[in-house]
């Protein structure tokens, strides 16, 4: 019972965030409600390499690991659940985003750092992809046994 409290809490400081942001835009007059495709394109980009920087990549394994063994019912439990679920932690980065793009120019640079990056990740995928392609064709072509040992298609 005490997970739902905490999720209901999350989830009503969540829409609390949401109309906060939303009236601030709207009362500096920085809100709109059309975004070009281009611009939506990059953010969407940027939140995958976002949401995949926050829960999974090395690089902020230390800020999961610190809710390891905290008990799920809790304050901090209920945190880690939401760092440590893709589709929760992108509804929050998702709103970040949105209220960062229509509050500041600055912010334009980290979109489009973080979109390319999530790019170089996808072309990462493919090759690897076509690695392992390569790699399953010349096993069979060998009759299913590597020489060498390795599992590179390089040498």
């Amino acid at each position: 019972m005490k997970t739902a409290l905490w999720n209901i809490f999350f989830g009503l400081f969540f829409g609390a965030l949401v109309l906060m942001g939303v009236y601030w835009l709207e009362e500096t007059g920085r809100f709109t409600t059309w975004v070009p495709l281009g611009d939506f394109v990059l953010m969407a980009l940027a939140l995958f390499r976002l949401i995949r920087l926050t829960s999974y990549d090395l690089i902020t394994k230390f800020i999961r690991d610190a809710f390891i063994g905290v008990p799920k019912d809790t304050f901090l439990g209920t945190l880690g659940s939401l760092i440590n679920c893709p589709w929760c932690v992108g509804l929050w980065w998702s709103f970040f985003m949105v209220f960062a793009y229509f509050a500041s120019p600055y912010t334009w640079p980290v979109i489009l750092i973080l979109a390319l990056a999530a790019v170089a990740s996808f072309l990462q995928i493919l090759a690897n992809l076509a690695g392992w392609s390569a790699e399953e064709k010349k096993r069979g072509v060998l009759g299913g046994a590597n020489p060498s040992g390795s599992t590179s298609t390089c040498g």
